[in-house]
């Protein structure tokens, strides 16, 4: 069974020999196209790692094949002979290579790529007949010819997201409003897999207080981006956005319905609609030797609009959106100018709600059986572990609150009254954040959110 998973650094030495056949093949077929000398280098590839853009794809647990796959900006790609069919957003494939063992593998990474909802842009040599073919077949237009790094001039094709933009069901809503149950129920009726979109149920031993699924549910439902960090590891929205994707591409290559439950707004967001996260650039070489002053006047050359937001004095902030710039050929700015901030899927987004007085209700309710179920011992647990209140794990409501009265500040109640409130407060900002930045359709009948879920797949 095929699959496809993030390339990591131990697979370096398996690629090296996927491409070293790739060149032999290209050699018998007559075309050396860029696929020759030690290119593409596997500094490239660890670029790719470094980046979140790397792919293997695995047969029975052994690597067969490689593909770099890139959403957002594509440096190579911002210069045509010829017109792009459309604008942002859009996902670059390279450096497809495989070890022959398999027949359509080009179709599966296609079909991966074209799981993220946005227009696929692909180059290749003119004289790489078999990719030619392949690229023809898959129905891609030929856009123009492009020129990539060492100067060879590369046929460009870009094939539109259309109607095929995979379908992706968002069930959110206030916390303790019901999310989880109807996700399952959800996932039972469409044939579905749960991908949680919360950002402390991600850890490891954080059971109680993130109200993380139970045993039973976990089993009764394939879920997905639950317990996969250790609790002193981090997690950022970027790497959210990165894990969730590529789980809607394996869900929906399977023929199942992507379900995302969770009430990090942020989260959701990041991953249904057109956001372009920029990687953290160490100062390079070229900066090093340059004041304050020196790269604030090259970036009022370059880019005086990002100049708004960054002093004079915040050196990383400057070396950034120069970094940013010199990669894109754009300033940070017009780059977030282009994106729209729609949907990048045929996504049906379910909130669901209740009356402000029961959901408070229900809040309480929630975290006094939180108490009577062991919470206090969990938290116990985790700082017996070496785990204290400053890893970012902690930082959720239902943890921090707790630190004071580990340290002998305030007594148990008044910490579990702090969660309460604290848990309130966080349900008024998930609505204010979801009516804004969301298109919502809100729910306090589950059996009408359902009728409306069969609605959009049919």
């Amino acid at each position: 069974m095929l699959e496809i998973a993030k390339t990591r650094y131990e697979d370096i030495e398996r690629l090296s020999e996927i491409f070293s056949f790739a060149r032999k093949q290209m050699a018998l077929d007559g075309n050396y196209s860029q696929w020759k000398d030690n290119r593409p280098s596997l500094d490239l590839v660890r670029k790719d790692i470094d980046n979140g853009n790397s792919y293997v794809v695995v047969n029975d647990g052994k690597i067969i094949a490689t593909f770099a796959f890139i959403i957002g900006i594509e440096p190579t790609y911002l210069d045509i002979d010829g017109e792009w069919l459309d604008d942002e957003p859009y996902g670059t494939i390279h450096r497809i290579a495989s070890d022959g063992s398999v027949r359509g593998i080009f179709d599966y990474v296609l079909s991966f790529a074209e799981s993220f909802g946005v227009d696929i842009r692909i180059d290749t040599h003119k004289d790489n007949k078999p990719m030619l073919h392949l690229i023809r077949k898959n129905g891609f237009t030929r856009c123009g010819v492009i020129i990539v790094d060492d100067g060879t001039p590369r046929e460009a094709f870009q094939k539109k997201a259309g109607s095929k933009r995979k379908k992706v069901l968002a069930i959110i809503g206030p916390t303790a409003v019901g999310k989880t149950a109807f996700g399952i129920e959800c996932a039972k009726a469409f044939n579905g897999e749960i991908i949680s979109g919360d950002s402390i149920q991600i850890y490891r031993g954080l059971d109680i207080g993130s109200a993380k699924p139970s045993t039973e549910e976990l089993q009764s439902i394939r879920h997905h981006l639950i317990d996969i960090k250790d609790p002193d590891e981090n997690y950022s929205v970027k790497e959210f956005q990165d894990l969730a994707r590529r789980k809607i591409a394996e869900i929906s290559a399977k023929g199942k319905l992507p379900i995302i439950v969770g009430g990090t707004g942020l989260y959701i967001k990041a991953c249904l609609y057109d956001y372009v996260f920029f990687e953290e650039d160490r100062e390079d070489e070229q900066y090093v030797d340059l004041s304050n002053q020196q790269l604030y006047d090259l970036l009022k050359e370059k880019d005086s609009a990002a100049l708004e937001k960054i002093h004079i004095n915040n050196r990383k902030r400057l070396v950034r959106a120069l970094n940013i710039y010199e990669k894109h050929q754009k300033g940070i700015s017009q780059i977030k100018a282009q994106q729209e901030h729609k949907p990048i899927y045929d996504c049906e987004i379910i909130g669901l709600t209740v009356e402000r007085k029961i959901l408070f209700q229900r809040i309480e309710e929630r975290v006094d059986r939180m108490m009577a179920d062991g919470l206090l011992q969990e938290i116990q647990g985790l700082l017996d572990q070496g785990i204290d209140f400053s890893r970012q794990a902690m930082q959720g409501i239902g943890y921090k609150e707790f630190k004071a009265y580990f340290e002998n500040e305030k007594s148990l109640e008044e910490c579990v009254e702090e969660v309460k409130k604290n848990s309130r407060h966080f349900a008024k900002r998930q609505y204010t954040f979801f009516n804004n930045q969301l298109d919502v359709k809100w729910f306090d009948d589950t059996a009408q959110a359902m009728e409306e879920v069969k609605k959009w797949l049919t």
